[in-house]
């Protein structure tokens, strides 16, 4: 059986694996599993914007106080029981009592970060920060909803606001940094964690950003020191590990990648990044059985990830477990449907699990997209397979 290697960044020996890994880098909002967040600096803070049962409360009359804490009641049963929507309900209603309470407003935001409505959280915060302006939490919280949102130069001035407003604050000039990362302002990132440093000194995920800022930059060497100060600080923070296995990779010092690799993947078992550059080394060096164990756990934390979901299936393929190889060539077709070779190996996945019909509508459908990209050695490839398989 012919199997279609569908191309993925992987050049051959210590360069397929330096090139994957950089690639991959930054490439999109919260994807990197090792890339140091701003959702770490938003969770320090986290507290501060948690709903709560006792806001404080404008000037009411005793019975329209009893009515807002009534509700801040029953909106906390909502958000024990994650019903977030009902309780954003709930606080809107307090709302028409006590229109000018900002953690009203704050509240609202925060529930709506937890529901992924990036967007409206970053109104919600405005509002809150209109009402009571001198709030450092509040900020903080607008600035985590724009980051999320990607409006990241939004998200810097956010951040910057808060060293204004408080000059001590460690974690916005970290969080200013990651913006400006995202910005590829690099001078000033490098001036914010380095800020950020001189007042937390003991603080892993500043050291973390900053070998990240010259991992970007692909300056290995500068990116050394600072994540070796991270590790020094916590070494169970999984991330610095497998930032580190990028460094190790790109001098081609695969024993101590594999090393910082598996320590990754030991500390988080859902860093799929590193389960993925785990499997590329392991596959390079022909440990195929170990390798096919990382990829299943890649697929497993990113199943969008298609770089794995094709490896994944070449094995599974290899493997004759045709139900599996179907479903990870189906998920890289919904992204790429103009893929042929996915298209190719999903017709040898649904003919060996016996659906016949399905099979020949893949290949063709495979071969006509060969034909449109003139590639002709595999189309007729898939002409000859075709015929194999008694198709007139």
């Amino acid at each position: 059986m012919f199997i279609i290697t569908i191309p993925t960044v992987k050049p051959s020996g210590r360069g397929r694996l330096v090139a994957a890994l950089v690639g991959a880098l930054w490439l999109l909002p919260m994807a990197a599993a090792n890339a140091v967040e701003p959702a770490d600096v938003f969770a320090d803070v986290l507290v501060a914007q948690e709903p709560a049962s006792d806001l404080e409360l404008s000037e009411l009359s005793d019975a329209d106080q009893e009515r807002v804490n009534e509700a801040l009641k029953t909106a906390q049963q909502h958000v024990d029981n994650e019903n977030y929507s009902a309780a954003i309900a709930v606080y809107q209603d307090a709302l028409t009592i006590d229109r000018n309470n900002a953690r009203l407003y704050s509240g609202i935001g925060y529930l709506q970060i937890l529901k992924g409505d990036f967007q409206l959280a970053v109104e919600s915060y405005r509002q809150a920060i209109d009402r009571d302006s001198r709030n450092v939490s509040f900020r903080y919280g607008l600035a985590h909803s724009l980051y999320q949102a990607e409006r990241y130069a939004e998200a810097a001035d956010a951040y910057r606001a808060i060293t204004r407003m408080a000059p001590n604050e460690a974690n916005a000039y970290l969080g200013l940094g990651n913006m400006l990362l995202r910005l590829d302002e690099y001078g000033t990132a490098l001036n914010a964690l380095e800020e950020a440093a001189r007042l937390a000194p003991n603080n892993a995920q500043v050291y973390e950003a900053i070998g990240l800022l010259y991992i970007q930059q692909e300056r290995f060497d500068d990116a050394l020191a600072p994540l070796q100060r991270a590790l020094r600080i916590d070494n169970n923070r999984g991330s610095i590990h497998g930032n580190l296995a990028k460094i190790w990779l790109h001098k081609g010092r695969l024993r101590q990648a594999e090393e910082s690799l598996r320590r990754a993947v030991g500390v988080n078992p859902r860093d799929w990044e590193s389960h993925y550059q785990l499997a590329l080394l392991l596959q390079d060096r022909g440990d195929d059985s170990e390798a096919f164990i990382h990829f299943e756990e890649t697929v497993d934390g990113n199943p969008t990830f298609v770089p794995a979901q094709a490896a994944l299936g070449v094995l599974l393929l290899e493997r004759e477990q045709y139900i599996r190889a179907v479903i990870s060539y189906r998920q890289i077709v919904r992204q790429f449907p103009d893929d042929a070779g996915a298209r190719y190996n999903l017709a040898l996945a649904l003919w060996g699990q016996g659906r016949r019909e399905a099979a020949v509508d893949a290949l063709e459908q495979a071969q006509r997209l060969y034909r449109a990209q003139d590639n002709d050695t595999e189309a007729e490839r898939a002409e000859a397979l075709l015929d194999a398989w008694g198709v007139d």
